[in-house]
């Protein structure tokens, strides 16, 4: 068997907002869900290829459905994989809007990572709707949820602002840029101002020593740094045939971040293995052009760190093949930051008190086992 699989699971298209920025176009959002016979069947074969499988429910919007549609899916986790077998764990992203007391303590009991799409005193930037409100409905115990902060045109500069918005409400955030794709291209924010925007956010976070949330991708960028094994975030890592996204008619991608057709890898209903999808022309198509783009990232100083960046990102930016662009130059910029900062500690070892209490964790944990750090 192989070691592990994350696979996105897009139950729906349909969605109840309408962000401005969203990569499925308004064509594709249209009611219709997948049927549970498809769910069954890939988290079977998951369990039948690989020891450990990662599930992420994402949309459109996943809580369009009702809850005892999560609850038979996870039923087949349990039934495939053993319950509390710690072989099979779930996320799901969602806008919040539908969230309430009674699915936040079935997340609770199952253990299921809820993911909110949000930003914060910025949310009306990209969204309509109102979060504010349906989140204060949620108990204290309830209200165990990280944020995804989407960084557009408009918010590049306030990035240090939304951080510690957060901060103040002890949630963990993940910041990424608005990708080019379906309606997003309009909000894509100017790269220098990301990169300006991305070291204030994270220079803020590494001396704020009494914060008890990590602050993404950043913190993944530092323990990437520090060596293997190599944590990091999933557009910079060699995720390929380590990654699966299942659409509501049974298609399935590489990866949930609208891929273009010519990546479709067949349809669940056709295949009796995980391992056929990965032998699809679909399949070739995205490892080819990234072969091809990696090769003419491997003289670069930090390719070791972002294995050539995200494919899809490539795709939307000068084309799979070709690296440099916008994602490559913000990424390049950022991660140099943040490792001379890092390497600046572990040279002049000052008081790590000083330091966020994830960077001291990470710094120490080096220090104590320096064979465990590729640099």
């Amino acid at each position: 068997m192989k070691p592990h699989i994350t696979i996105v699971i897009k139950p729906t298209l349909f969605c109840n907002t309408d962000c401005k920025h969203c990569y499925h176009m308004p064509e594709e959002r249209v009611k219709g869900e997948i049927s549970l016979e498809r769910v069954e069947k890939l988290i079977r074969m998951a369990s039948e290829e690989y020891e450990t499988a990662w599930f992420i429910w994402h949309g459109g919007e996943p809580l369009t459905l009702p809850m005892s549609f999560y609850k038979e899916a996870i039923g087949y986790e349990e039934k495939y994989f053993g319950k509390n077998s710690m072989r099979y764990g779930n996320t799901i992203n969602t806008n919040g809007l539908l969230l309430n007391k009674r699915f936040m303590a079935y997340c609770r009991e199952k253990k299921v990572n809820v993911g909110i799409s949000y930003e914060g005193p910025y949310n009306n930037v990209l969204r309509a709707e109102d979060l504010e409100r349906t989140l204060s409905k949620l108990s204290d115990k309830d209200n165990k949820y990280s944020v995804g902060v989407t960084v557009s045109k408009d918010t590049a500069d306030k990035q240090k602002e939304i951080y510690e918005y957060f901060r103040d409400r002890t949630v963990t955030i993940s910041m990424s840029p608005v990708i080019g794709a379906g309606c997003g291209r309009p909000y894509v924010p100017d790269t220098d101002e990301f990169i300006k925007g991305s070291i204030e956010a994270f220079d803020d976070w590494l001396f704020d020593n009494k914060v008890p949330v990590p602050l993404m991708p950043y913190y993944l960028y530092i323990r990437n740094y520090l060596g293997d094994p190599v944590p990091s975030d999933c557009a910079h890592t060699s995720c390929l045939t380590k990654w699966l996204c299942m659409y509501p008619d049974g298609s399935l991608y590489p990866c949930a971040k609208a891929c273009p057709k010519e990546f479709c890898m067949g349809n669940i209903d056709d295949i009796g293995t995980i391992a056929e999808a990965f032998q699809t022309e679909g399949f070739r198509n995205i490892l080819i052009g990234s072969i091809k783009r990696r090769d003419k990232c491997a003289s670069c100083e930090i390719f070791k760190f972002c294995n050539g960046g995200c494919s899809v990102d490539a795709c939307y930016e000068n084309g799979i093949e070709e690296n440099g662009g916008d994602s490559c130059e913000a990424y390049k910029a950022i991660f140099k930051h943040v490792a001379g900062e890092i390497q600046k500690i572990l040279d002049e070892k000052p008081d790590l008190d000083r330091y966020n209490p994830f960077v001291k964790e990470a710094v120490i944990n080096k220090l104590i086992n320096p064979k465990t750090v590729s640099q």
